[in-house]
């Protein structure tokens, strides 16, 4: 970006410097002098804005617009023979001008305004007699800076691409490795609830001794368990495990369905399924998360043993009807 103190600054001694220029020129009354110093003026704090680029289009043509304007004032000018160098000051002022809007993007916009201000240079410098050999001694200077900054900006532009790609990669290895190392994590996560889940059942059914009514009863709760965290997913949370676990204790039928792929927030369904899992004595309850795309985010069966059964929809922004 072009902007900022240290451009602010450049900006300052250009313009006060080309000021020096302009109006040190005996050949120019003092009014043209400034007639032609302040459209370069006005595009040169143009061209230094903080803007997308390549520049808008608006913005491009109004600062080539006042570059015209700038020439078109100092060619109308007389130039005696032997005049001094700052009698064609507007020449260097214009093309770092055009310099600025190649470097902003705009690569042929500033090669047609310096074709322009060739055009009326040459023009200028045969009718006061020095020639096209003295314009084109002028001009020669001039465009080798724009060469030089069209050439800047094309490596700069690749350089910019490589980086941009660079970036891109980068993002989208560190996006696997997230990845990766979440689903290692999931991994480890539901290892441990497993082992904290079945072990010690297992092991009491691996020592082969037999097993009580209560014993079998929790073998029971316990597979239950184990297929909400598969069906269920993040519906299996421990404030939900605990509320269906003491649900299926008093003989209520629990279903967990998790078919949301990781979308949504299931907070406010978890938060809800708890609630009625507290107040139902006996029936069913069936909790399933939408898949992706739904307008709402869950639905809720409760049927209980005696009484009327109830839908509950949770919406995406976590309302319920």
């Amino acid at each position: 970006m072009l902007h900022g103190a240290h451009a602010s600054v450049i900006l300052v001694l250009f313009l006060v410097t080309q000021a020096l220029l302009a109006f040190a020129s005996e050949s120019n009354a003092p009014w043209a002098s400034a007639l032609a110093f302040a459209p370069l003026a006005v595009a040169a704090i143009w061209v230094m804005q903080p803007a997308a680029d390549p520049f808008p289009r608006p913005w491009w043509a109004g600062i080539l617009a006042l570059c015209i304007g700038t020439v078109v004032v100092q060619s109308v000018q007389p130039l005696p023979p032997g005049a001094p160098l700052y009698a064609t000051w507007h020449l260097g002022a214009v093309t770092t001008v055009l310099l600025m809007l190649i470097l902003r993007g705009r690569v042929l916009v500033g090669w047609v305004g310096y074709l322009g201000m060739a055009a009326a240079t040459l023009a200028w410098t045969s009718a006061t007699g020095h020639g096209l050999g003295g314009g084109l001694d002028l001009l020669v200077r001039h465009a080798a800076t724009l060469v030089i900054g069209t050439a800047i900006y094309f490596g700069l532009r690749s350089t910019a691409r490589r980086i941009a790609e660079f970036n891109r990669r980068s993002l989208l290895e560190a996006a696997a490795v997230a990845t990766a190392q979440a689903a290692e994590e999931e991994r480890f996560e539901q290892v441990a609830r497993l082992d904290q889940l079945a072990r010690p059942i297992m092991e009491r059914v691996a020592s082969g001794a037999p097993l009580s009514a209560a014993e079998k009863r929790e073998c029971l709760l316990t597979e239950a368990s184990l297929r909400d965290l598969v069906r269920g997913r993040t519906l299996a949370v421990p404030d939900v495990l605990a509320a269906v676990n003491a649900a299926r204790a008093r003989g209520v039928e629990v279903t967990l369905l998790d078919d949301s792929g990781g979308t949504g927030d299931p907070t406010a369904v978890a938060a809800l399924i708890t609630r009625e899992l507290g107040e139902l004595r006996a029936g069913s309850l069936t909790a399933r998360l939408q898949p992706p795309g739904r307008s709402e985010l869950a639905s809720i069966v409760i049927a209980p043993a005696e009484g009327a059964a109830r839908i509950l929809v949770v919406e995406h922004d976590g309302r319920v009807r």
